[in-house]
This record gives C-alpha cells, structure tokens and sequence, in this order.
C-alpha cells in the first residue's frame, strides 16, 4: 500500500512538474516569431526528373512542365560553344548547376565563333554544340538557344563580312561609319537596313538549327538587346534611305517634313521626326520578327521565341528604337518579352516605364507574352549592391508580374571574371549567393505573390 502511494505521490510530482515546465516554456518562448529566409529550406535534387519535350509548354506567361507550373531558374553560360575543350568541360559540371538548382541554360552562340569567313555557313563543327544541348536534356533541364549577330554592346561581325559587303556598316547623322564606342568596345556596327546583312544573317540562323536537335530547345532568342544605339543617332546609309523610302510608298506619306535629307550632317528636325521614328521602330521590329522566322523555317512553327526588350535612359530612347510602343506593337513572333533594364540604375528603382510599355501592347493586343527579365543579375552590374537591394530588385519583378523564371549571367566558375557569378571551385559570388542560398525562399515568395494576386 505505501509502494502505491508512493508510486502515485511521484508520478503526481512528475505531472505537475511537466505542467509547469510547459507553461514556463511558454512564458519564454516569444509568439509569432517571424521566419528568415533560413527557414526555408531549398528543395531536395530531383534525382529522376522528367525528360520528355512533348510535356512542355509555355502559356499565360507560365512554363509548364505535363501540366505543372515550373518557375525557371535559367543561367546563361558566356563561353565559346564552338570550342570542343570548352564544351566537354562545361557538360562535366552539369551536375554543378543543377545542384543549384539551375533548371534552364540558354547557350548564346556569338557569330564570329561559328561563321569566321562571315557568309552565314558555319565553319566550325556544330557537333559539340548538339553535345552539350544533349547532355543538358539528358539531365532533366531544359536547353535554349541564343544569338549575338549585331556588333553593339559585345557582339563582332566576322571580319569576313566586311569583305563581302562593304557597304553594309551603319551610318550616323553625320554621314561617318559607326563604331562601338557607346558600350566601349570598338566594332565595327553594321546597318540592319542592308539585306546582305539580313540575308546572311538568316542563313546563319538556318544553319545553326539545322546543326541541333531543335527539338530539345525550349526557346530561341533573336540576337541579344536588339537596338540601333543610344548614344548615336543612326542609320542614315543609302540601305535606310532605300527601306524609308519604300515604307513611305506603301504607306503612301509624301509630306516633305519627313523626307529623308540628301545631304549630311542629318538636322536635329529630322532625326526627331516622329514618322522616321515610327519607320525605325518598325523596322527594328522587322528585323527580329525575320530572324524568329528563320529559326521556326526550321524549328516548325510552334517554337517559342524569345525577344529582349530594351528600355532603358527615356532620353536615349528614341535613338535606341524610335518610338518604343510601335516596336512593340509590330513584334508579332514573339512568346516571351525580356525586359532589360528591369531596374533603373541611375536612380535605384523599378524601370517602371519599361514594364508599363509592354503591358500596355499586350493587353491593348492580347498578347500572351511571357514577361521576364533580361540579365536579372549578372556578375558586374549589381556586384556593388547589398543584399537589401538585391531583395528589392528580386521582388519588384514578381510585383511587375514574372511568374516565367529569372535569368542570371554569366554560370561559369571564374574567380576573376567581373561578369562571371562563380568563382573556380564553383562557390558562389555575392550577387548570387543571395539567391542560390535561399532558394526554397524564392519559390515561396513567387507562389505567395502569384496567391496574393488571386
């Protein structure tokens, strides 16, 4: 009988002291402690993922894989894809990027690296190129093509080209050839007016697919940033003169306000006209709508196209693209609109203009655009900034409506590259540290906001 008393007088002790220690728990423990970023946790690798083509699709400005949304995380690997040695190195470390759970790589294919005598044939084996897109497939990930066929902001021309069409360089207002000394670089800057140019180009492009498997390509994209210039106000070569002067005919405009001038330098009156600017939009239009068509002569027609559109200084815009809205208005190839610049540098925040511009064509035209960011970061441009800042700019694309994915540049492991996002033992760089380390963060705050909007 004591045995059971004492038996019930401890386990009696016990309840209360449990009791007690709970509640003191609770008295100690703050309620609704808010989670950091740490708390969500990145997914697990995806040891098996879906490899199947025929599962994909992109619709309502959403990639689909069978049916389920899949937010992009696409990195652009800056490298020469025609080099054997390179390539081979880069498909060693897939496994790399992927552990970051990079899904997407989009491979930018410069010109002058395939196509050295400039003729729009490749010269280079495209082997190593349908290589790597293999392999990249083969990992569950999903490979894009891109071109660099202009010569501003780091494209070249193959030296070849000039031989063959010497006629074909831009000229500014002031009847000189142009060179790239907005961006620094020093090309030669050719006029898209020229048709040789145009032609060769679109050969290049035929040619570059004919060499892959198109059909592991989730998207191409026409040539990177496509623009005139901001800095310089052309083209005013006899090729543009020509293309003017035939959209005058077939829009029938005669005033002679808007007639291009015979003589140089171009006055400010002209170079401002609102019809020659209206001309230039369009053309440039003309000029990426060719270059998607060539990709989808053999593609087939239901490849998606992905478009950069660059708005950047408001008082450089009209010598970029004339009139931004008609640029807009006439790119009718187009799946996807990349938005460059995303964030307005000069001042710190949102490009407000830029997203409003194409908003306004795609709901004006009921488009359905994709809407995303060009170079969301890359190694350089955003290497200065805290991560405050690169917070803000991460959100502001979710709050302008990205539910497509983000795009960094460049994936590649250089310690001493500005622009590369890696260093040599594949550690994360600040810039994207910051968004490989809370991944699983990211994802929730694209389903959140995508949640709020409902």
């Amino acid at each position: 009988m004591y045995l059971k008393k004492l038996a019930f007088a401890l386990i009696t002790l016990c309840c209360i002291s449990l009791c007690l220690y709970s509640c003191n728990d609770k008295q100690t423990q703050p309620e609704n402690v808010p989670l950091t970023k740490a708390d969500y946790p990145n997914p697990p690798i995806n040891a098996n993922p879906t490899v199947n083509y025929n599962l994909w699709n992109i619709k309502n400005g959403k990639f689909y894989l069978d049916d389920e949304w899949v937010f992009l995380k696409i990195g652009k690997p800056l490298i020469n894809f025609a080099d054997p040695v390179v390539i081979d190195m880069f498909i060693s470390n897939l496994d790399k990027l992927r552990n970051y759970h990079f899904n997407t790589l989009e491979l930018n294919c410069y010109w002058h690296h395939f196509d050295t005598d400039g003729d729009g044939i490749p010269d280079k084996s495209l082997e190593p190129l349908n290589k790597l897109i293999n392999a990249i497939y083969a990992k569950g990930m999903y490979p894009c093509l891109s071109v660099e066929t202009y010569a501003v902001g780091g494209g070249t021309i193959p030296e070849g080209f000039w031989a063959l069409h010497p006629d074909a360089f831009a000229i500014d207002y002031k009847g000189e050839m142009v060179t790239d000394t907005e961006y620094g670089f020093g090309s030669k800057v050719v006029s898209i007016f020229h048709p040789g140019y145009r032609s060769t180009v679109h050969k290049f492009i035929k040619n570059l697919a004919k060499g892959i498997d198109t059909k592991k390509i989730l998207y191409f994209e026409t040539t990177v940033e496509p623009q005139y210039m901001g800095a310089i106000a052309l083209c005013y070569s006899e090729a543009a003169r020509n293309e003017y002067n035939k959209w005058r005919e077939e829009n029938k405009i005669t005033d002679s306000e808007s007639e291009m001038p015979s003589s140089f330098p171009q006055p400010a009156s002209f170079i401002t006209n609102p019809t020659w600017n209206k001309f230039r939009a369009q053309f440039l239009a003309k000029w990426v709508n060719e270059d998607a068509l060539a990709y989808r002569e053999i593609a087939g027609n239901n490849a998606y196209i992905a478009v950069d559109y660059l708005d950047a200084n408001e008082k450089e815009q009209q010598f970029r693209m004339g009139d931004p809205i008609e640029f807009l208005t006439h790119l009718t190839q187009a799946n996807i609109i990349q938005v460059n610049w995303s964030w307005y540098f000069p001042s710190n925040k949102p490009n407000q203009k830029a997203y409003d511009r194409v908003y306004q064509v795609k709901n004006a035209l009921k488009r359905d655009w994709a809407i995303t960011e060009h170079m969301t970061f890359n190694g350089s441009d955003f290497v200065s900034f805290k991560n405050s800042e690169l917070e803000a700019i991460l959100e502001n694309t979710l709050i302008q409506g990205t539910r497509f994915g983000w795009e960094f540049v460049s994936v590649t492991n250089n310690s001493n590259s500005n622009f590369s996002l890696y260093n040599n033992d594949w550690s994360p760089k600040p810039v994207i540290k910051f968004v490989d380390e809370y991944w699983g963060y990211w994802l929730h705050r694209v389903n959140e906001i995508e949640n709020e909007k409902k």
